[in-house]
């Protein structure tokens, strides 16, 4: 475990000399040291060479809790990029403030007529957290209308991140409270929902949609045998690879009203490949939930079930460019038959679910799923995506 040093004040020319001594003598004792700025106010250029002699001593060297000023000298002499430093993370308090949103593993709060905050559940890990700010950047810049990242912030023993969000709400208040503007509403939704499958994010440092399925195979040993996981990767890699944005996680509560446009949230999920597991992802919250389980649909989407299903037959109609109804009965049903895979990769995707549930979804997908592989792949031939 290294040891913490802490470095005070200034440090410049006037001290330098002092502190790189007992900066060397620190180590010389504990043979690894981490830096804590916590109470530093500045440091000079002959300063930074200092920490320079040490990182060459110690490649793992970082410097902790480093105020905006300072590592603003960190970035513009170009340190950030030659040893880890990190900033010291604000405090931000959620009491009083309004909920309006809850997903799997955060809790969304507005903190300001101009703010909110994504608060994540205590067991996410700060490294995740900061890969979903990083994804919502790329995403952002890449033209998906996505709400714009700032900090990552502590909030009591969790973390967060602040989202500019000027007076938003999420849509499915907008979708419940407005029955009079909901065909609007739903329209933009849906209307969003395709746009963001117009988005190419291949070669931009994201996983494919493709290679996580398959991380999901390879957590499925306890439940096949390794004749049926590797059908399962078999099927998986028959799906013809895009370079399509995949949101991954595309419901009512991830996505803002902020004025006339809507924007997404929610970007810890995204990948590129096949719109079909988008489209499966979000018939599976939208339809399946919403018949199968209605009274959840309101806990997790903050909407029915009714209006779960008639809002996804509204982005059915704009997806597809169709009110042909037995068309989409006949896309819904491809749809659905490919929610079998989702169904039988749960026990990896959902690892707190019941175990008996997870049973019957592996049960379902040997009944169901694995002889009709082939037939599955011909329909997705013939879909439109």
């Amino acid at each position: 475990m290294s040891h913490i040093y802490k470095l005070t004040g200034r440090v410049d020319s006037q001290n330098v000399n002092k502190v790189e001594q007992d900066m060397l003598s620190a180590y010389e004792r504990y043979g690894d040291l981490s830096l804590d700025a916590n109470e530093l106010e500045y440091i000079s250029s002959a300063g930074l060479r200092v920490l320079l002699k040490l990182r060459k001593r110690q490649s793992s060297l970082k410097v902790i809790n480093v105020s905006p000023d300072v590592y603003d000298i960190f970035e513009v002499t170009g340190f950030s990029e030659l040893m880890d430093v990190e900033k010291k993370l604000r405090s931000v308090s959620i009491d009083n403030c309004e909920m309006i949103g809850r997903g799997g593993i955060g809790t969304v709060y507005r903190i300001s007529d101009d703010e909110i905050i994504k608060v994540y559940a205590a067991n996410t890990s700060f490294e995740s957290i900061e890969r979903e700010r990083e994804l919502a950047r790329s995403a952002f810049v890449a033209g998906v209308p996505t709400a714009i990242a700032y900090d990552v912030v502590r909030v009591n023993d969790s973390y967060g991140i602040i989202f500019e969000m000027v007076k938003a709400d999420v849509i499915a208040h907008k979708l419940m409270n407005e029955p009079e503007n909901y065909d609007v509403y739903a329209r933009k939704y849906a209307n969003l929902f395709k746009q963001i499958h117009t988005v190419s994010l291949a070669g931009k440092g994201l996983p494919s949609t493709s290679q996580i399925y398959l991380s999901y195979v390879d957590g499925l040993n306890d439940y096949y045998d390794e004749d049926e996981l590797e059908r399962l990767r078999w099927f998986i890699r028959q799906i013809p690879e895009r370079d399509t944005l995949v949101h991954g996680d595309f419901h009512t509560n991830n996505v803002m009203v902020q004025g006339d446009e809507l924007l997404i949230i929610d970007m810890a999920e995204i990948s590129y490949g096949n719109p079909i597991f988008d489209l499966v992802s979000s018939y599976f919250v939208h339809v399946f939930n919403a018949k199968k389980y209605p009274s959840r649909t309101m806990r997790f989407l903050n909407i029915t079930a009714d209006v779960a299903i008639s809002l996804w037959d509204v982005m059915m109609q704009v997806y597809f460019d169709t009110n042909d109804q037995r068309t989409i009965e006949k896309l819904n049903a491809t749809i659905e038959d490919f929610c079998l895979l989702k169904a039988a990769l749960i026990p990896a995707i959902w690892v707190n679910m019941p175990e008996a549930q997870k049973r019957d979804a592996v049960e379902a997908a040997r009944r169901h799923l694995f002889p009709r592989m082939e037939s599955l792949l011909d329909d997705l031939d013939h879909m439109p995506v």
